[in-house]
């Protein structure tokens, strides 16, 4: 046990006080302050009379109040369990029971709203509001620099002990709690810094929420190497982030597809110059190669595009398709970072040949414990140390990974195999579109048929079923082609940016 293994004391030990960490609208952080204020959380937590390992929720959209939680949390030995501010009531509920938490830093507006749902528990609130009676204790975040001193040290923790409980976006079904340890989060972050090549001169553009393993990962990666993130939480105003970039001479830029949907096909994004930007992350889902085109075009030679794939079971990320290659290995996901291995396996548990598709399985130590309360679900994912991920894909000949699906993302029209995503991609290739889903509807004939939802990029929309239709039509197999189009002014999406089939499917 020692205090180096704690991710708070990797993520701020010898950096420069003065130094910026964060950037905010309205202000800056240090990294004296961060360390300063997430020390004031972690011996308010320990008052509370927390325990090591005990789990504290944190509800918050990225703020300062965020970071510093998050790293008092750790700095004090406890596990963190951040969840979106839009979580309802309901959810709320639902994670406070499973996972115990008896304390909850929260944001003000979130406690107001569901003061009822942390009834019995401790709140951090961002700033004063009125007392809620139901609370055990409530303390503002304001007061606790102002009432306490800064924990002086880190809790000891092994490299095996929970450091989080992140949640699963959901996205194609119930979300799991993932236990993450505090040697998933430095093998991950370690591996990632390795291929970016990040130093203390990167500024990075955050607009992923922390509370998502890709948000969370720009955080881990930024401040261990002493660089900035600037955050910025408006992207539903994309035009004020791209300015944002360019003001704050962002080195780096990172979203999942529907971000750069947005921003190639309904923005400026095109049209505007970012003479500091190193390089452009995309992970969280698959980009359709259409937009990949654009993104290289837009891009290259001066800015890298780094094509990553992930899950929050990996703690992040799992594979990155280096920029060297984009060209010829165009669609991969290229291979196993830095202290990952990735294999493609068949269903007898053999690698597939070159062309031949089988489940993608990790090893590395970066995969996580396992589901939380879960020993069925984690028994089928967790499988001697392996995640089997649960993704389809082919290997060539030099040994790159290709995708074909998820497992649980195919339809089974006129007794074949269908991949959603593979007809996904051939809508998006009309550039009347900005995004397109695909689910399954039964249907006599077929078994199953295809229906589409799709966001059009202009708000002129009469007579677009037909003309995707007829797109369709010539571009796919009979079969293929959707029963039913449905135009939508968006996709329905969690707080990550990530589609939500499941809403889709109802």
């Amino acid at each position: 046990m020692n205090s180096g293994n704690n991710v708070a004391h990797y993520l701020l030990s010898g950096k420069d006080h003065a130094r910026t960490a964060l950037n905010f609208l309205q202000t800056t952080v240090s990294y004296g302050m961060l360390s300063d204020h997430a020390g004031h959380v972690a011996a308010y937590l320990l008052r509370c009379g927390a325990r090591q390992g005990d789990r504290v929720l944190l509800v918050s959209d990225n703020s300062f109040f965020w970071a510093a939680c998050y790293l008092g949390t750790l700095q004090a030995g406890l596990v963190t369990v951040p969840i979106s501010s839009n979580s309802s009531a309901e959810d709320l509920g639902s994670i406070l029971r499973t996972t115990g938490a008896k304390i909850v830093c929260v944001q003000a507006s979130v406690a107001t709203a569901h003061s009822r749902v942390f009834s019995g528990t401790h709140l951090i609130t961002d700033h004063n509001i009125l007392p809620i009676v139901e609370a055990v204790s409530q303390q503002s975040f304001v007061r606790l620099h102002l009432d306490l001193l800064p924990l002086p040290s880190y809790a000891s923790v092994g490299p095996n002990e929970l450091a989080a409980l992140m949640f699963t976006s959901g996205s194609t079904g119930r979300p799991h709690g993932v236990m993450m340890t505090h040697s998933n989060i430095v093998a991950n972050t370690e591996s990632i810094i390795s291929f970016l090549s990040l130093s203390a001169q990167d500024r990075m553009m955050a607009i992923l929420p922390f509370h998502y393993c890709f948000g969370a990962s720009l955080l881990h990666t930024h401040l261990r190497v002493g660089g900035e993130i600037v955050v910025d939480n408006r992207f539903m105003y994309p035009e004020t982030v791209l300015q944002r970039m360019i003001e704050s001479k962002c080195t780096g830029f990172a979203g999942v597809p529907s971000h750069f949907q947005i921003l190639l096909r309904n923005s400026s994004f095109k049209r505007k110059r970012f003479p500091h930007l190193r390089h452009v992350q995309q992970a969280g889902g698959h980009l359709a190669p259409t937009f990949v085109e654009e993104l290289k075009q837009l891009f290259l030679p001066d800015t890298k595009i780094y094509i990553m794939y992930g899950q929050t079971e990996a703690t992040a990320r799992l594979s990155y398709l280096s920029p060297d290659v984009l060209e010829t290995k165009h669609g991969s996901i290229g291979k196993g970072m830095p202290g990952v291995k990735l294999r493609v396996l068949d269903e007898q548990g053999r690698d597939v040949r070159p062309g031949e598709v089988g489940e993608i399985v990790a090893e590395g130590a970066n995969v996580a414990m396992g589901y939380w309360q879960e020993p069925i679900e984690s028994a089928a994912v967790f499988r001697n140390g392996s995640l089997y991920t649960g993704d389809l894909a082919r290997v060539d000949e030099d040994g790159f990974i290709y995708i074909v699906d998820r497992v649980k993302d195919f339809l089974k029209c006129r007794g074949e195999k269908v991949s959603c995503r593979q007809i996904e991609e051939t809508l998006l290739e009309c550039d009347e579109l900005i995004e397109a889903a695909v689910v399954g509807i039964p249907d006599e004939v077929l078994g199953e048929a295809v229906k589409a939802f799709a966001v059009p990029r202009n708000k002129n929309v009469d007579g677009l079923e037909e003309r995707v239709a007829s797109f369709c039509k010539a571009k796919l197999a009979l079969h293929h082609v959707p029963k039913q189009i449905v135009v939508l002014p968006s996709l329905p999406k969690n707080s990550a940016g990530k589609v939500m089939k499941t809403a889709l499917r109802i």
